[in-house]
């Protein structure tokens, strides 16, 4: 299964950011900062997919602000070595493809939360995935 990704060449784009503020912490309450991603794979055409990737980071208790980003890629694919995968989001979490959009959300995610209470909020450059 090592060349299911025919092309590397790829240049991944910004697919939906929301950011919502919400209200103050209650004096000296303990907030834990929840981050989890989510993958979604999608056929464009025999030779191609998109592959999505979605952080998420939720306070719990819910206050301070919930952030989404999603980034996607358009990846080229060997169609038959594609098509022999038992599945085909297992194998992009693991692939280098993963390792650059969860990288390039740490660096949106920080700078969209430069300025918050809390400071910058730097995510760790791995995708976590709830199990």
């Amino acid at each position: 299964m090592a060349n299911v990704i025919r092309n590397m060449n790829f240049k991944p784009i910004i697919e939906k950011i929301s950011y919502e503020r919400l209200s103050e912490p209650q004096a000296n309450a303990n907030v834990n900062i929840q981050v989890w991603d989510e993958m979604e794979v999608t056929r464009l055409r025999s030779d191609a997919v998109k592959v999505t990737l979605q952080r998420n980071i939720k306070p719990d208790p819910s206050c301070l602000f919930t952030i989404e980003a999603k980034i996607g890629v358009e990846v080229i694919i060997n169609t038959a070595e594609y098509d022999a995968l038992e599945d085909d989001v297992e194998f992009f979490k693991t692939s280098p493809i993963a390792r650059v959009l969860v990288n390039n959300l740490v660096t949106i995610l920080a700078n969209l939360t430069m300025h918050s209470q809390l400071g910058p909020i730097i995510t760790a450059p791995v995708c976590q995935f709830p199990k």
